[in-house]
């Protein structure tokens, strides 16, 4: 089969419904991925410093094309749906870097900040480095979730403050508008998926300030809903007047139609965590193509028939569209 031409994506019967693609999407185990990777770090102007984990094909040269891959909220650069489609594009010789966000996985003890949804700058800065090792590289950013939302801030931000080397931008299930996500989130169906997300964020930022006293213990009693921490933490810890002002400025929806350069936006109607009218509401430029897909669930897109081992369409679509865009160096 081309590896450009994905089939349209039909669930896997066992994993009907948003709610079901999303947790088997986070649980199911896929194949088992070893990926070989030196680890670096990317000094910022403020002293903290971003980690990456850097792959490259055997014969890749400078020319070749190159992609920074972005985690979601909670994640980091190990995280499995990373793990995967960065294999998937080395094999098809692509250079790799899969960034750490500010403090998390392998960076924690590396930041004394930590990463939110408008830190435009940490990816801008891992973009550069690439870049400047690989000067006549294309390079693609792909962010999945708060990372997609962060790659597209940063492309849109790029059609005014040009980021060396970006020649696309895609993005798997991207919050647009995130005070929309944090009230659907918090409906009663969803709940379950806020309090894990709580759990695992609060126990992060409490950890992170013990490891820098001097940063200033946080107060994380009112913190118990998405809005809650990012009212009483996210916003004043980083200059917003509120969770409502850091929404507004953070969020990728708006900026949209900034974007100059080509790209690819993937999300499911059903996805539990992003309401879906939030995402029928942007404004996407011509060059992007927005691939709205009934099903899906977060990140989930378990397929009922694939080549691949582990039915990941996600991962299919992704690297499809990289192919397609960048076959002249395969051929």
């Amino acid at each position: 089969m081309d590896a450009t031409v994905v089939p349209a994506f039909e669930p896997h019967p066992w994993f009907q419904g948003g709610h079901f693609q999303t947790i088997a999407g986070r649980y199911l185990p896929g194949r088992s991925v070893r990926l070989p990777a030196t680890y670096h770090e990317v000094p910022l102007s403020d002293g903290d410093r971003i980690s990456v984990l850097d792959s490259i094909p055997g014969g890749w040269r400078n020319g070749h094309p190159g992609a920074v891959l972005v985690h979601g909220l909670g994640g980091c650069a190990r995280a499995a749906y990373v793990v995967r489609l960065a294999d998937r594009l080395v094999r098809l010789g692509i250079r790799v870097v899969r960034m750490n966000l500010r403090g998390a996985g392998a960076g924690f003890g590396s930041a004394r900040g930590v990463y939110h949804a408008g830190r435009t700058g940490d990816l801008r800065a891992v973009v550069q480095w690439l870049a400047c090792q690989a000067s006549d590289s294309p390079l693609a950013l792909i962010g999945y979730s708060l990372g997609a939302s962060l790659a597209l801030k940063l492309a849109a931000e790029a059609a005014s403050e040009p980021v060396a080397g970006l020649d696309c931008v895609l993005a798997a299930n991207p919050p647009l508008d995130l005070e929309a996500c944090s009230r659907h989130i918090h409906l009663r169906q969803n709940r379950i998926y806020e309090r894990s997300f709580m759990r695992g964020v609060k126990s992060s930022i409490l950890r992170h300030h013990a490891a820098y006293p001097e940063t200033g213990l946080p107060d994380l009693v009112e913190a118990g809903t998405l809005l809650g921490f990012d009212s009483v933490y996210t916003a004043p810890r980083h200059g917003y007047a509120g969770a409502a002002e850091y929404y507004a400025q953070s969020s990728a929806g708006p900026c949209l139609r900034q974007i100059e350069i080509e790209g690819l936006i993937v999300h499911a109607e059903d996805d539990p965590f992003i309401p879906v009218d939030s995402v029928r509401a942007v404004q996407v430029p011509a060059q992007i193509e927005f691939r709205l897909v009934p099903a899906g669930g977060h990140l989930g897109y378990i397929a009922r028939d694939s080549d691949d081992v582990d039915r990941r369409w996600l991962d299919a679509q992704l690297a499809g569209w990289l192919t397609a865009r960048w076959k002249s160096f395969s051929d």
